[in-house]
């Protein structure tokens, strides 16, 4: 199991620290937050108005200035152009392919210092780089384009981001933003019955070794998976490379076939595949990336013989009929060891005095409101939060309630009626 990752700090944390109105402890530990995570710092370069240190390629931070160009009639995406997608809040996207009614992006982010080992750092006709994640790709209709950028990108020469350093990383956040955001373009007909296009390689990977890298913890290394490295027969075969799975040892290769493990060829691929990797096991997507997998490891490869009728088997799978995230963490669960390892050590337990952490926090938050109030120039707003001062106390008091049989709103409503009486 991860230890839990330490919130971010607010956006009025951050602006607080620009304005030179926090405490030496808070600053510090802010600074401490900034050095460690990516997003942070952008936000704390934009609200300084100060550019960033030089990103993977380029030169300083970009101010971008560029006209989009309105859409005309006939006038059709192409691979490799740039377009904003969207109505209200619009997402930069670079068109990958169309089909039909139908187009296949992939976000695209100006922040090239965010980007991971999956993204691609290219030069783009902005003239600054950009950072792509054909990764996160997802077909849209084309009503979603709502203009395009002049000129097309350039992928040739592209590189690639630092890899993600565990579940922890701050750049999984912004993976998944981008996910929502083009997830939320998607129209349907009213009435319609529309379950989407099948998922693509690249889709299914890339959710897998995101879903694995945030549960399973920093004993677990996953990579993506691109090519069949001296194996004609897995390309004869028509299969799909996905992702390498390492957890203390234990090696999966997960990959796609069209019609899973079914005759002796499939099987002699597979052990080929196995012998290769140096693999403990293959997680096999059966049926063009479906919702199930199989799990095979060397002896479950080879034909056996049951005891004790004695009777000739084929090779059949250690685990079947789960999807793939699951199939991979059974398998690892019951090999690896990695979460018997990493269980915490329990110490003493002692009595903890929750109404006291209530006050305690009750005083906090309004020490930190009434701190808050210097920041507002009209007056009348200005007092209302220093106010706060002398009610640190009875707030905690009232809150503390809660785990005795008064009301909490009873004694909140108290508290408000003697502030009015004052």
């Amino acid at each position: 199991m991860t230890s839990p990752r330490p919130a971010h700090p607010l956006d009025v944390d951050l602006a607080d620290l620009v304005d030179g109105l926090v405490d030496g402890d808070t600053a510090a530990a802010i600074e401490a937050h900034l050095a460690d995570c990516v997003l942070c710092r952008l936000k704390h370069w934009r609200l300084t108005g100060a550019p960033p240190a030089a990103p993977a390629r380029g030169g300083p931070f970009p101010s971008p200035a560029f006209a989009v160009l309105p859409i005309e009639d006939g006038d059709e995406p192409a691979a490799g152009e740039l377009w904003l997608a969207g109505g209200d809040e619009r997402i930069l996207v670079v068109v990958l392919r169309t089909a039909g009614e139908r187009v296949l992006v992939a976000p695209v982010t100006l922040d090239v210092e965010a980007a991971d080992d999956e993204a691609e750092i290219v030069d783009s006709p902005l003239g600054f780089a950009v950072a792509l994640y054909p990764s996160l790709a997802a077909e849209l209709p084309r009503s979603a384009l709502a203009g395009r950028l002049p000129g097309p990108v350039d992928r040739t020469g592209a590189t690639a981001g630092p890899a993600v350093a565990g579940a922890g990383d701050p750049r999984l956040e912004r993976r998944q933003h981008l996910v929502d955001q083009l997830g939320s373009l998607e129209e349907m007909a009213p009435g319609a019955s529309y379950e989407g296009p099948p998922p693509r390689p690249e889709q299914v990977r890339s959710t897998l070794i995101a879903d694995l890298r945030a549960m399973r913890g920093a004993a677990c290394t996953v990579r993506a998976l691109d090519g069949w490295p001296d194996l004609v027969v897995a390309d004869q075969e028509g299969w799909t490379h996905l992702a390498t799975v390492d957890e203390v040892g234990v090696v999966l290769v997960v990959l796609d076939t069209p019609h899973g493990l079914v005759d002796n060829a499939d099987f002699d691929a597979a052990r080929a595949v196995l012998t290769r990797f140096n693999a403990s096991a293959l997680v096999v997507l059966a049926g063009e990336l479906s919702s199930s997998a199989d799990v095979f490891d060397a002896s479950s490869l080879n034909h056996g013989i049951d005891m004790p009728s004695g009777a000739h088997t084929p090779p059949r799978p250690l685990i079947a009929g789960l999807v793939a995230f699951d199939a991979i963490a059974k398998y690892l669960d019951q090999h690896s060891g990695a979460r018997a390892m990493s269980a915490p050590a329990r110490g003493p337990v002692a009595h903890v005095d929750v109404a006291a952490l209530l006050r305690e926090a009750a005083a906090g938050a309004a020490a930190d409101a009434v701190k808050q109030g210097a920041r507002f120039k009209i007056a009348p707003k200005r007092r209302g939060y220093e106010s706060l001062v002398d009610t640190a106390g009875a707030l905690g008091e009232a809150l503390g309630t809660a785990f005795t049989d008064t009301s909490v709103v009873d004694a909140l409503l108290e508290l408000a009626r003697k502030d009015d009486a004052t």
